[in-house]
């Protein structure tokens, strides 16, 4: 038997759609605004360039994590992404990830990131899971509350 985990993390933004999804599609881009991210190499394009079909190759900055191959399976600008990690995390039976901008009025969006993970019931790092999914739903929640702090425009009345 397998063990199932969801991270959800969310947050609002004041800024537009547009602005929001021209950062997290722009998948090269991650480490400004994701800081456990070293690198993100797209090593093949998708249809589009950023889009379905295309790999990336995503290096982390934590000594223990490992580098991952993910793949573009769905692209729908300006709302969302989804891809999947095909080699790069032991013991992982299936994953898919999810990066959701929804329009919240002209100047004002939602960004949802969404990972489920299955991971084989018996594997060596399974006593680390509980550490490592906390330590990952913290670096995307850091993230999207660093891309909010980085678009959002300081208004002046």
């Amino acid at each position: 038997m397998s063990s199932t985990h969801a991270i959800r993390v969310s947050t609002e933004i004041d800024a537009p759609q547009a602005a929001v999804w021209d950062r997290v599609s722009e998948h090269e881009d991650t480490p400004s605004w994701v800081d456990a991210v070293k690198s993100v190499r797209l090593v093949q394009s998708g249809t589009p360039r950023n889009g379905v079909g295309g790999v990336r190759v995503v290096s982390f900055k934590p000594a223990l994590w490992s580098t991952i191959h993910e793949r573009i399976t769905r692209f729908e600008p300006p709302h969302a992404f989804a891809y999947v990690l095909f080699k790069g995390m032991p013991a992982l039976v299936s994953h898919l990830g999810t990066v959701s901008v929804d329009a919240l009025g002209p100047d004002r969006s939602r960004l949802n990131w969404d990972v489920d993970f299955e991971f084989r019931a018996f594997h060596p790092f399974r006593l680390f899971l509980p550490s490592f999914l906390r330590q990952f739903e913290a670096v995307l929640e850091a993230g999207v509350a660093n891309l909010k702090r980085q678009l959002e425009i300081p208004r002046v009345d």
